[in-house]
């Protein structure tokens, strides 16, 4: 399509498409920023979720600053999953509460999925699509969706 519109070669042509897709590329980390804030969150929380439940200084520690319930006689922590009977007493709520709306959310997204109804995602890809084919009106409008998507 670039190169019957702008009547170039195709090495042009090339530099044109080129051109192109860095204009669609611009707001990408915009974009996209919801899912690596999103990955970071998840990464933080998997990778927290065993010591603030086993690991005893880090359960001793969350315990004195946030939570102050009473500790424990000695005997009843010499084992991490002693320290985590005493922790699951305040992680559990949290963890469960998190995780039920983790999968009530992921029921609502597949429920808009199958009645059509564009999720974020999708949203994005369309709003991409369609400045793209504002930016760039001398060529196909379809083409240049779908070369966005």
């Amino acid at each position: 399509n670039v190169m019957a519109v702008d009547e170039v070669d195709w090495v042009t042509a090339c530099d044109k498409v080129s051109d192109i897709d860095r204009v669609d590329r611009q707001y990408l980390w915009l974009a996209t920023l919801p899912y690596k804030v999103g990955i970071f969150t998840g990464l933080t929380c998997t990778l927290g979720a065993l010591p603030m439940v086993f690991h005893r200084p880090t359960v001793e520690a969350f315990n004195e600053i946030y939570v102050t319930t009473d500790v424990p006689e000695e005997k009843d922590l010499e084992t991490a999953l002693e320290v985590g009977n005493w922790a699951w007493n305040w992680m559990e709520p949290p963890m469960g509460t998190i995780g039920f709306m983790i999968l009530s959310m992921q029921l609502v997204r597949a429920q808009m999925q199958n009645m059509g109804w564009k999720p974020y995602t999708h949203l994005v890809k369309s709003y991409r699509a369609d400045r793209l084919a504002r930016l760039y009106p001398q060529y196909n409008a379809d083409v240049v969706r779908e070369f966005s998507q």
